[in-house]
């Protein structure tokens, strides 16, 4: 009988050692970690020009009174005569907007509160002719304006510039790829990714040239010259490296 039992035990061991080897047969065993294809990378850089045809300047009118309610009249005569100022310069009505009201307790430069309050009302004039810009400022103060908080200058055509500008960093970094490829001995393949990135002029879609208090009455007209905008581009493009054949 135990001879028997023995013979039972060791069939069954047998057959699970048989089983427990195919069942590791059957496991797929996974390829090692293979070399990384060889990729070129490179960078462009592109710029486009362009003459400004409009510029939006930032004017401010502050008044100080005793009261608040004196400091909003003073402030509302004052922006009258800014607005039929900047009119009468040829300002259209519909390129004048208001941009921000305010009336707050005065204080004085230490943070201490004084008597009084203080009004300022800020107006957005479109200029639709970078060489009228000059009278237009001079008007707004003649006409009771004490700040020209910016002047910026733009073009319609923004958009278009900062395609071309993104076409020429795409084929300059390409360019820069294929010589890397051939001085390496062999050739450039296929795109693996490209990425771009633009930057617009200084002051383009935001105000933030310094602001200048003025007073009236100045008989020396203002000029403004405004450069050229350069809008930039850049690009990173990664390219396949296919090897020349081996001598």
């Amino acid at each position: 009988m135990m001879r028997h039992l023995v013979g039972i035990v060791l069939a069954l061991t047998a057959c699970s050692m048989a089983i427990a080897q195919r069942a590791v047969g059957a496991q797929t065993v996974s390829p090692g970690p293979t070399a990384r294809e060889p990729e070129i990378t490179a960078s462009g850089h592109g710029d486009t020009h362009l003459a400004p045809t409009f510029a939006v300047v930032m004017i401010g009118v502050t008044t100080r009174a005793g009261t608040a309610a004196e400091a909003a009249a003073q402030n509302a005569a004052k922006v009258a005569s800014t607005l039929a100022a900047l009119r009468q310069a040829g300002v259209a009505v519909d390129d004048l907007t208001n941009q921000g009201y305010s009336i707050e307790q005065a204080y004085e430069e230490n943070g201490r509160r004084r008597g009084g309050f203080t009004a300022r009302n800020a107006i957005r004039a479109r200029i639709n002719g970078v060489d009228q810009v000059g009278n237009v400022i001079d008007a707004a103060v003649n006409g009771g304006a004490g700040e020209i908080n910016s002047v910026q200058f733009g073009a319609p055509n923004i958009e278009e510039a900062r395609r071309t500008a993104m076409t020429e960093a795409v084929k300059q970094a390409r360019a820069d790829a294929a010589v890397l490829a051939a001085a390496a001995g062999g050739t450039l393949g296929r795109l693996i990714t490209l990425s771009s990135s633009s930057s617009f002029p200084p002051g383009y879609g935001s105000f933030q040239l310094e602001s200048a208090v003025l007073t009236s009455g100045s008989s020396v007209p203002t000029v403004i010259s405004p450069r050229d905008l350069t809008v930039s581009a850049q690009a990173l493009g990664r390219w396949e490296f296919i090897p020349g054949a081996s001598r």
